[in-house]
């Protein structure tokens, strides 16, 4: 019944026809469509697959939204050293949003240079990094590492964490916040 009364709506001599006011065909037509949405299959959420360098392990993050995940620059001591470079860049996302698909990382664990704990999972074939995250919200979060997404551009920097220590020669990243410490 609601293909044919849609038709009849895009129909564009039925409002004359059917003699209705064009509130009452916009609002009869904004019926129609809730309608076919609310028959329509249920909305799945987007699916980000990711994998470590040599693919040995693999994950899908699932998501709302790509707002869902605040990506960061990290420029603290802590995360230069472990990925190698002049910052660390991870989204931090629910921890039940990843799960792996294939393989299992390997998990090392250190202090991060301020009395904290901070667990870090690779693969302990390529050492890709895969994610990271603090004792205090173990149960809670992950902070995924961008570059293991198949498509890191999906989600964008939102800020930069302990900018003071961020290399001389690096510009500032625009349009988003900047701060000096986590916890600011």
């Amino acid at each position: 019944m609601t293909s044919i009364l849609r038709r009849t709506l895009y129909n564009s001599t039925c409002r004359p026809r059917l003699n209705l006011s064009l509130c009452q065909f916009s609002r009869l037509n904004l019926y129609c469509r809730s309608i076919h949405f609310s028959q329509s299959s249920p909305k799945t959420m987007p699916t980000y697959p990711g994998s470590c360098y040599c693919r040995d392990i693999e994950y899908e993050l699932s998501l709302s939204s790509p707002d869902d995940a605040r990506t960061s620059l990290c420029h603290c001591k802590s995360c230069k050293k472990a990925f190698g470079t002049n910052y660390g860049l991870t989204a931090k996302i629910p921890k039940d949003a990843l799960r792996i698909t294939k393989g299992a990382p390997k998990e090392h664990v250190a202090d991060n240079g301020s009395g904290s704990l901070i667990h870090r999972e690779f693969c302990s074939n390529c050492g890709s990094f895969i994610c990271e995250y603090g004792d205090a919200v173990k149960d809670q979060f992950r902070y995924l590492c961008v570059g293991s997404l198949d498509d890191p551009e999906a989600l964008p920097p939102k800020g930069e964490f302990f900018c003071s220590s961020r290399a001389n020669w690096m510009p500032e990243i625009p349009d988003v916040f900047h701060k000096q410490k986590i916890k600011e």
